[in-house]
């Protein structure tokens, strides 16, 4: 068995500003039958939320000069966490919070909370972040927030995530369907409710294939992919990667022709990005399922194009995975 290569579901300033979901800095998945690259320095997606910091904190136009201090220093750990200038951005947030505390100034208090549960998230401390989470949810709620409001579930939604990665199982599954439930109820919330649906459905069906759900996990990929595409279309990143991993759900279950088709159309897509870097992956992966067909010149050819773009944009991973691939094809030839 071949092992195709899955966008690990953690890239940093997903979709929004103010919770970045994903961070490039863990592999979850341990199972050996897949080999997993983890997307660094991958652009911020469409925003879920697209909350100004003014307005999350609770400040209008004639407060700017004001709370100048504090918006600007929360500004610059911003910057600095996507820059992942990880202890400056914390030194910061720690200002933030003092600034926030000593005008007394509630939301801004939350936020700062908020923005260092996500910092713990990028660097893997997932007992502080969890603790972080738990903590900007209580603040939350206590302010008489309901739990479908689209800030609740988003927390909700990490806390189910660390659960996950921390292999409590149990938990995790009961929050992911927590999740989806609320979400429901805010089907007319617009296209920030259908953007968060679309992540729930993309996490709980990566979860699933950790667990070896394969069928279920194929069928939230798929609802994922169809939101996806209603929000944003067809030619992008996300609609690219959603097409790669459904097509190795494919594959894992021994569907080659699904998994081929669902691989073409994500080549396809990618080679039309502006940015490319990380096509080459798929183009390895389509290779392997060809290979897998026994069609080897078919195998080659994607290989091949996936190490040269791999080369050009100097992305490791899809020079793993196309070296990996060529290899497989070197060994089935000597058969």
């Amino acid at each position: 068995m071949f092992k195709l290569c899955n966008y690990c579901k953690l890239y940093k300033n997903y979709r929004i500003p103010w919770i970045p979901l994903r961070s490039s800095s863990m592999n979850y998945n341990t199972q050996t039958l897949r080999r997993i690259a983890n997307i660094c320095n991958k652009k911020p997606l469409k925003a879920v939320i697209a909350l100004n910091v003014l307005t999350w904190l609770g400040f209008v136009d004639t407060d700017k000069d004001e709370e100048s201090e504090l918006i600007m220093t929360i500004k610059r750990a911003i910057l600095a966490t996507r820059r992942e200038q990880y202890d400056i951005a914390e030194q910061l947030l720690h200002v933030a919070l003092r600034l926030a505390q000593q005008q007394q100034n509630e939301n801004g208090i939350t936020y700062c909370y908020d923005l260092m549960a996500n910092l713990a998230f990028d660097q893997y401390d997932l007992s502080k972040a969890e603790k972080l989470f738990i903590s900007v949810l209580q603040r939350l709620l206590s302010t008489g927030m309901e739990q479908n409001d689209l800030k609740v579930i988003h927390i909700s939604l990490k806390l189910a995530r660390i659960c996950h990665l921390k292999a409590e199982n149990e938990k995790a599954d009961i929050g992911y369907n927590w999740c989806l439930e609320k979400i429901v109820e805010k089907q007319n919330g617009g296209a920030d409710a259908q953007m968060l649906h679309g992540v729930i459905h993309d996490w709980y069906a990566q979860f699933l294939m950790d667990t070896g759900d394969m069928p279920n996990s194929i069928k939230h990929l798929k609802e994922a992919y169809r939101i996806c595409v209603q929000e944003t279309g067809h030619e992008n990143e996300q609609s690219m990667l959603l097409l790669n991993d459904i097509g190795i759900s494919n594959w894992r279950t021994d569907n080659l022709a699904d998994a081929e088709e669902c691989l073409s159309k994500a080549a396809s897509i990618g080679n039309n990005l502006g940015d490319k870097s990380h096509v080459g992956v798929i183009n390895a992966n389509l290779g392997l399922v060809y290979l897998q067909r026994g069609l080897v010149e078919q195998a080659a050819k994607y290989c091949n194009i996936g190490l040269e773009l791999g080369n050009r944009h100097e992305n490791a991973e899809s020079i793993s995975q196309a070296n990996y691939c060529l290899e497989q094809i070197k060994l089935n030839i000597g058969k």
